[in-house]
């Protein structure tokens, strides 16, 4: 290091791999403490260089650290402060890189908490390789006991900490009421034809966030895309997951049971399912073009009217919306206004939901006993694999039954109703597709050529259940 003591310029750089808060308490501190060694050094601070809330095991770019070394390679410094060599690095590229700037440099790394390390020489070198190297031994062995105590309280159905989940308290496992509410009446939009957009939508307008907030502090709206993941979570049903599987039941309370959160991933997984930006009208890709078969969608309006086209071909069916849908709405209405439409809501005896959860959980249990075998040297790597694939092909068909009865039945707010006509009107028109879609095919003809009225039968309507 050349020049005077006093003369020497010294960057300073701080980190902390967490700082969920935002308060950045932690590398304020350290940078207290790296002035403080460099007043006692008589060193001249050229620059501060934080980063804060970055982890340092090179899985992203921290900009702090390549600013010091951009100065470096301009010779901006001639020290280097920093509270210990693991906030600097704990990757090895990294600490080479590090390595040749100070070597090419002239640059002392100076610790807080350790001594000097003069990189331009062989000893000072393998100093800061050997400290390195147990820097990365000692985040290894952290990481290690992380996992498996990450493992066993997953096996065991207890929380580990992380961020608020939604509907629960910070400590995930205090129910908060009203959020919770809106999660079961997200399941059941769902699983009766809402979109996940509705639900956003929903909770935005009734001043429900995300439990995490921008990193500023404010509240941070729903999209359809956050709602989605929110509701995939499988802890809602009370089952606690570890690596994307279900390996046991939960310790907190479950907001729906299995069988609706089942039906629910069976919804969200559909690959036919679409969720669009805007609402869609009534009979737009329920209702069948007379002619090819294809589904009508909403076509450009006609003097300013809403119109149905068909999707095939633009020639095939053009129709004026709303007199097709009045029509479809009052043969519903009129269906479930029937003495025997309570027979609509008939369902199948299916098995006991209670002994499908015990079955669920006994499959998981020996997923886990069969692991264990393995990992004891009581089963070879063949007869895990062969083991495995059995009881996972079981545990789906056990997942899917559950889904079945999960289902919610759509016409419960209809049958029965003092007023269906009324009740049907306050369905949202997400509802009102989904019924249609459940009870008929509705087929639309053209309406020939020079008609000005409509007539009934150019719709056809076929029931799906008597």
């Amino acid at each position: 290091m050349g020049g005077k003591l006093a003369d020497v310029k010294a960057l300073v750089y701080v980190r902390q791999s967490q700082d969920r808060r935002g308060e950045e308490l932690g590398v304020t501190r350290q940078r207290e403490d790296c002035e403080r060694l460099a007043e006692l050094r008589g060193w001249q601070i050229t620059g501060i260089h934080a980063d804060n809330d970055t982890s340092a095991s090179g899985k992203r770019r921290r900009p702090a650290f390549e600013s010091v070394l951009a100065a470096l390679e301009h010779g901006e410094a001639e020290a280097v402060v920093a509270w210990s060599l693991d906030r600097l690095t704990r990757n090895r590229r990294d600490q080479l890189r590090l390595v040749e700037a100070c070597e090419k440099a002239g640059t002392v790394v100076a610790l807080v908490r350790g001594s000097d390390i003069d990189m331009t020489t062989p000893a000072g070198r393998l100093v800061a390789d050997v400290l390195g190297s147990v820097a990365r031994h000692e985040i290894e062995q952290k990481s290690d006991r992380q996992r498996r105590a990450a493992q066993q309280a997953a096996h065991q159905g207890r929380r580990v900490g992380g961020r608020r989940p939604f509907g629960f308290d910070d400590d995930g496992v205090t129910v908060r009421p009203v959020e919770a509410a809106a999660v079961r009446a997200a399941y059941t939009a769902l699983l009766t034809g809402s979109s996940l957009g509705s639900v956003a939508r929903d909770w935005n307008a009734r001043g429900l966030p995300t439990p995490q907030g921008h990193r500023d502090g404010t509240p941070s709206g729903w999209s359809s895309q956050t709602v989605g993941r929110t509701l995939r979570k499988p802890s809602y049903a009370g089952l606690r997951a570890h690596r994307g599987e279900i390996v046991a039941t939960a310790c907190w309370p479950a907001l729906v049971d299995e069988e609706t959160w089942r039906a629910a991933q069976a919804v969200l997984t559909d690959p036919a399912r679409r969720f669009p930006g805007g609402d869609r009208l009534l009979l737009t890709g329920i209702a069948l073009c007379g002619v090819c078969g294809a589904t009508l969608h909403a076509g450009g309006a006609a003097g300013g009217y809403r119109m149905y086209r068909c999707s095939g071909s633009r020639g095939h069916v053009g129709r004026m919306a709303r007199p097709i849908e009045d029509y479809v709405c009052g043969v519903v209405v009129a269906r479930l206004a029937r003495p025997d439409a309570a027979g609509l809501m008939a369902v199948i005896d299916g098995p006991d939901t209670a002994e499908l959860r015990r079955d669920a959980d006994t499959l998981r249990l020996r997923l886990e006993q069969v692991a264990i075998e393995f990992a004891d040297g009581a089963l070879t790597a063949q007869q895990l694999r062969a083991a495995t694939e059995r009881l996972r092909t079981r545990l789906a068909v056990v997942e899917q039954e559950l889904a079945v009865t999960g289902r919610v039945n759509l016409l419960k707010p209809l049958v029965g109703a003092g007023d269906v006509s009324v009740a049907w009107q306050a369905l949202p028109v997400e509802r009102q597709r989904a019924v249609i879609d459940l009870l008929m095919t509705v087929t639309v003809q053209p309406a020939g050529r020079g008609t000005r009225t409509f007539r009934r039968e150019t719709v056809q309507v076929r029931w799906r259940q008597a």
